[in-house]
């Protein structure tokens, strides 16, 4: 069996507590890779980066969890290493806050480093962090694969590396990511193929994508997407997966088994259930699993569908609730469409002529969108009118009802879905979404 060592960061994230989640703390950075290679029964090692007042319950939990050697490669000061997370669902931008990031100083245990770099790894995953990844990732034989998250931004980083990296992975959350990709993934991964033998694109809800350079295949898999506990170190996960199993299973296969993976930890913050829950994926045939189709979005094809949002988005109501739905879907690269700030407010004295014009106006931008939101602040009659007329229309209607407070059978039944909850309002957009991107194929 290979030899497999992580490297990274070990911080703590605090879910702050929110109407939907309650507060919790875990460890987090490298640890959610080592939770994924624990579950799926690979040994491991661990060389991390952390405050000292971490070091017992690291090496405990480390220990408990499949990994066998455990190497403090530096010790942080400066700042806690605490990340705050508003929004744990990733239902927009999750709102991170790295409590006195810019204080953080690291003292390097070289007599530690020197062991991992006499070590004989077969693979090598890195979590970019606040580490010197450079001179790590030039000290290390083996495959090396990294992460770049938002802490490596451009390619400057990669020109200092003495050596080609396996794989790259990049998500559309981080930093490199809106740097460099302008709506061609061919072109996107071209901008890393001196640098990397494999590029893999994470898309959120919307799938993953990848390119292997040494035998010119572009490889997919689209996202199986669940009511979510959480998508705080899904990608992670996602990586080790990938990483230790494309030794034996073919590029989609291995894309695939960790999209599924990735979604089980999404599921549960309860490492014991993650684990129960992948050995039942891990008895599934993965050429099967191949077969069984999820939500596919490519993020350039996201911008195309434009949702409108049925709302009353008057100057002088609270439109807390519109704006964050519209911010969410924004996020994802969607577009979100809000006719009273394209078209105009109307005015308390509006002439019939200027009724017209509006009414004109919205329809035609009704009859442009694929999906119709409502946002159910209270019984406004043009957000009824509009959630009717978007039925009779066929266009998927999907309300948000924050107040709970549809009750009328009309309402409740005659949408495609009514939730108080926006993460199911998001998924559902993927879940359009991706059939009317398969349809167009």
């Amino acid at each position: 069996m290979s030899k497999v060592l992580l490297i990274g960061d070990i911080v703590i994230d605090v879910t702050l507590k929110s109407q939907t989640s309650n507060l919790k703390l875990r460890l987090g950075g490298i640890v959610h890779a080592a939770r994924s290679l624990w579950a799926l029964n690979i040994p491991y090692s661990v060389g991390y980066f952390s405050p000292s007042f971490l070091n017992d319950q690291i090496s405990h939990f480390l220990v408990g969890h499949g990994c066998s050697e455990v190497f403090k490669l530096g010790d942080v000061i400066g700042a806690p290493y605490v990340f705050l997370i508003e929004d744990v669902k990733e239902i927009g931008n999750q709102g991170y806050e790295f409590l006195l990031r810019d204080e953080v100083k690291i003292n390097y245990d070289l007599e530690m480093l020197d062991k991992i770099f006499e070590n004989q790894y077969d693979d090598i995953l890195l979590i970019s962090g606040n580490y010197d990844q450079i001179k790590i990732i030039n000290g290390l034989t083996g495959n090396i694969h990294i992460d770049v998250a938002n802490n490596i931004e451009d390619l400057t980083f990669f020109s200092a590396l003495n050596k080609k990296l396996n794989t790259i992975f990049v998500s559309t959350s981080s930093t490199i990511f809106h740097k460099y990709f302008n709506d061609s993934f061919k072109e996107f991964t071209e901008t890393f193929k001196k640098h990397t033998e494999k590029v893999i694109l994470k898309e959120n809800r919307g799938g993953s994508r990848g390119f292997d350079f040494a035998i010119q295949e572009a490889f997919s898999a689209s996202a199986q997407l669940s009511p979510i506990k959480h998508s705080v170190g899904v990608g992670d996960v996602f990586d080790a997966c990938f990483v230790v199993n494309n030794k034996h299973l073919s590029n989609q296969e291995s894309l695939v088994l960790s999209s599924w993976v990735a979604s089980e930890y999404a599921q549960t913050t309860y490492p014991d259930d993650f684990k129960r829950d992948v050995n039942r994926v891990l008895k599934s045939n993965v050429k099967d699993l191949v077969n069984i189709l999820g939500a596919s979005i490519p993020w350039e094809r996201r911008k195309e569908i434009n949702i409108y949002i049925a709302a009353p988005d008057f100057s002088y109501i609270d439109t807390t609730h519109i704006d964050t739905l519209s911010k969410s879907l924004k996020y994802h690269n969607f577009s979100p469409r809000r006719p009273v700030l394209e078209n105009g407010q109307m005015e308390i004295e509006a002439t019939k002529a200027r009724k017209q014009e509006l009414f004109q106006k919205d329809m035609i931008l009704l009859d442009n969108c694929s999906i119709l939101i409502a946002v159910l602040l209270f019984n406004d009659p043009g957000t009824l009118i509009e959630i009717g007329l978007a039925s009779a229309k066929g266009i998927p209607t999907i309300v948000y009802d924050p107040y709970s407070i549809s009750k009328n059978c009309m309402l409740t039944e005659l949408p495609h879905l009514i939730t108080h909850d926006m993460d199911l309002i998001i998924s559902e957009i993927f879940n359009l979404s991706s059939k009317f991107n398969s349809n167009e194929k």
